[in-house]
């Protein structure tokens, strides 16, 4: 916890982009242990942990862009979390599971996302400067790509938003958060596979800015473990004009 409240105190205070602060290691909370008992077998390799049929999502940090003044104040419940940025369409459902209990779903968990837009810029924040201008860039006061949802009876979180675009430094990548009972249980990051980032990247709306030369193996988030890259990477169906749809399963060991 110390290390997510260093990280977001730095945020506030940092006047270089996101590349800067967000070019740090997994949580140190995951440490490489295998058990086993009569019932369960668990394994880890890296910060993946296999448990049964499910795999406990990667820790990744905060990265220093989440609602400003904390979570506690966020009151973007809300699917449809676009709030008037153009892009292509994306449709993710993210469904949370119990990797301790049969990877039973997890009904009424918080789930909280955040991302830049296709420029490269979040909302609620100023001096960014990772973006397409290279100048420092202010969206103080603005909340678009960013809101949270219930996990329903199924244990879905369905999101409404536009692909992502990028900044220097860091892989095309979506934030997230996970709270169960009130409690924050886990901080991720998802990534995309580089054909369908490049395709959506060249397309009319994202072409000003280009293609993301900053590959998920070279990430400083991403790619310090290629067997958590693997489960970390969206799969994706559709094309530029009808837009994409995804499914990610986050596993929480409760």
């Amino acid at each position: 916890m110390e290390r997510k409240n260093f990280l977001r105190t730095l945020a506030f205070a940092a006047t270089a982009g996101p590349m800067v602060l967000e070019a740090c290691s997994k949580s140190s909370d995951a440490t490489p242990t295998t058990t086993t008992d009569a019932t369960t077998t668990t394994t880890t390799t890296g910060t993946t942990t296999t448990t049964g049929s499910c795999i406990v999502t990667p820790t990744e940090v905060e990265g220093p862009y989440p609602y400003p003044g904390g979570e506690s104040t966020n009151p973007l419940l809300r699917s449809d979390v676009t709030g008037g940025q153009t892009g292509v369409p994306l449709t993710l459902s993210f469904v949370v599971v119990n990797t301790n209990s049969s990877c039973n779903v997890l009904t009424g968990a918080r789930v909280d996302i955040w991302h830049c837009n296709k420029d490269g810029y979040y909302s609620g924040y100023g001096n960014q400067t990772g973006g397409t201008s290279g100048l420092a860039t202010s969206y103080t006061g603005e909340t678009w790509l960013r809101g949270y949802q219930t996990t329903d009876s199924a244990g879905v979180a369905k999101f409404i938003t536009i692909f992502p675009g990028w900044y220097q430094g860091r892989a095309t990548h979506i934030h997230m958060e996970v709270f169960v009972g009130g409690v924050l249980k886990k901080t991720a990051q998802v990534a995309f596979d580089k054909t369908t980032a490049d395709t959506v990247h060249t397309s009319s709306l994202y072409k000003a800015h280009g293609i993301n030369t900053t590959l998920n193996a070279s990430d400083g988030i991403f790619g310090n473990s290629a067997t958590d890259l693997a489960n970390e990477t969206l799969v994706l169906t559709g094309n530029i004009t009808d837009g994409y749809t995804g499914t990610y399963t986050i596993g929480i060991a409760l």
